[in-house]
């Protein structure tokens, strides 16, 4: 059975893409940080985290992560984010005094939350599922969470508003990695042709567009460009690039990228 690491609890969205790219077959193992599931990640276990959402962009830790521990993505999925008020058996939404939820969740409901419950608490939590956790071992039907519908199979809770994010275009973009690829379960995941960078050019002027040249030499497609400043190097910045382009292909550009003076980090064709 394959053992998949996750960002957060049964029952969070990174359980749910678990499951949405892997069937329910699978033992999944929680890890309360993104930090947590990389250093746990070995040559017996695939992780499975998110990368992107829609609205908020790229998760920076996450390539951080990434570029460090040696790990290649293999495939990706996307999901929906469809965020729900969630409270107890017996609470009424009108006596609300409290909200957990994770930050992002928490941003992502924020016109709702300002509109229906200004005079509640808006409390951080480190995910959406492990608040509803909080929230059924409290208790309190004064105190909610904001979370998805699949949390109410796993604690004895009910939905008290439906779909309140404030923007219904929201999708999260999960990917997964492995240091062993003998565990990929199905060839198919890995032939969508598609792969991922992390691009550092020198510091002259013309450098990305001379980097970008390479690209369509290589007639490959980009999917993804965004840059980010280098932490303690001034006015420096990396580029997370995402492209149409098989292994082969991804290794070609690679190459020249490199020969052409430029910092190359693989993550991985999916």
């Amino acid at each position: 059975m394959l053992k998949i690491l996750i960002q957060g609890e049964l029952g969070s969205f990174h359980h749910q893409a678990a499951e949405q790219l892997f069937g329910r077959d699978i033992e999944i193992i929680p890890c309360s940080t993104f930090s947590q599931l990389f250093a746990r990640l070995d040559d017996k276990t695939i992780g499975l985290s998110a990368i992107e959402n829609s609205l908020h962009g790229s998760i920076n830790e996450v390539y951080d992560l990434l570029e460090k521990s040696g790990a290649q993505i293999f495939a990706e999925t996307e999901l929906s984010i469809h965020q729900n008020l969630i409270g107890l058996p017996n609470s009424d939404a009108k006596e609300i005094r409290e909200i957990y939820s994770h930050p992002v969740a928490l941003d992502q409901c924020k016109d709702y939350l300002e509109k229906n419950f200004p005079r509640a608490d808006k409390i951080e939590f480190e995910d959406t599922a492990a608040a509803v956790r909080h929230i059924a071992a409290e208790k309190d039907p004064t105190k909610a969470a904001i979370a998805g519908v699949q949390t109410l199979n796993l604690f004895d809770v009910k939905v008290l508003a439906e779909n309140i994010e404030d923007n219904p275009v929201n999708f999260t973009r999960f990917v997964a990695l492995t240091k062993n690829k003998s565990l990929i379960p199905h060839p198919d995941l890995t032939q969508t042709g598609k792969s991922s960078l992390i691009l550092t050019t020198g510091h002259q002027p013309g450098a990305l567009y001379e980097a970008l040249g390479i690209f369509v030499a290589h007639q490959l497609n980009l999917t993804k460009l965004q840059s980010r400043p280098i932490i303690g190097e001034k006015w420096r910045y990396k580029f997370y690039i995402d492209f149409l382009g098989n292994d082969k292909e991804a290794k070609n550009v690679v190459k020249d990228l490199q020969e052409a003076g430029n910092e190359v980090h693989l993550l991985g064709s999916f």
